[in-house]
């Protein structure tokens, strides 16, 4: 009997130190990567460009979490902090992100002129790859919820965008928060899987659209 206790107990360490290598070890990265590159709306740096990671709407409406991330893409944007923004988001035959995000920018008084719409970012990093591949930015202001932050700006640097973060504040520490937590530990570990296995999004025209809102009076 002792000798299968000590098997199991072995069993249980060997299994404790698989979660902490194939969990802890890319969650670690990704903050490391992120941690150095992470600002307030009011003391990033400017860039030309803020990419919007989309979330949900709920009908016509950002859902409010998505609203958090455009109010501080218009915070940047009338304080002098970036010139163009991103809206990244799904779109779908009923569905628009991108439609939905841009109009709450233009209510808040960013010209429609300097919105560029992504409507293929269905993920973190299709919204990153896009930023690069089909828009030609290289640098940028990458806006998302704060406990999001890490992984989407951890993404966007391993796509070799050279990108700062800024994050919607600190949310609300109940079972919805800490469900998100769960989730990004998960997602942390597919994001190095992809940067590992050079995943590839889909391939698309490259468009001027970013340049062209820069150049707009």
């Amino acid at each position: 009997m002792r000798r299968i206790g000590r098997l199991v107990r072995r069993l249980i360490l060997a299994l404790l130190a698989l979660v902490v290598l194939v969990f802890g070890v890319p969650t670690a990265v990704v903050f490391i990567i992120a941690g150095p590159h992470t600002f307030s709306a009011e003391d990033v740096t400017p860039h030309d460009v803020t990419l919007v990671m989309g979330a949900a709407m709920w009908g016509s409406e950002p859902s409010p979490a998505l609203q958090k991330r455009l109010d501080v893409a218009a915070q940047l944007y009338l304080t002098g902090k970036t010139k163009v923004i991103i809206v990244s988001g799904h779109v779908d035959a009923s569905y628009n992100e991108p439609k939905g995000m841009a109009a709450s920018l233009v209510a808040a008084g960013v010209p429609a002129d300097k919105i560029v719409a992504d409507n293929k970012g269905d993920d973190t990093y299709s919204s990153c790859s896009r930023a690069l591949d089909v828009f030609g930015v290289k640098s940028l202001i990458v806006v998302t919820q704060t406990y999001h932050l890490p992984r989407a700006l951890a993404t966007c640097r391993l796509a070799h965008i050279d990108a700062v973060g800024v994050g919607t504040g600190p949310g609300t520490y109940d079972a919805t928060w800490f469900r998100y937590q769960a989730r990004e530990i998960a997602a942390n570990v597919k994001l190095l899987y992809q940067v590992a296995t050079h995943h590839q999004i889909p391939a698309a025209k490259p468009s001027d659209a970013v340049q062209r809102a820069l150049d707009a009076p």
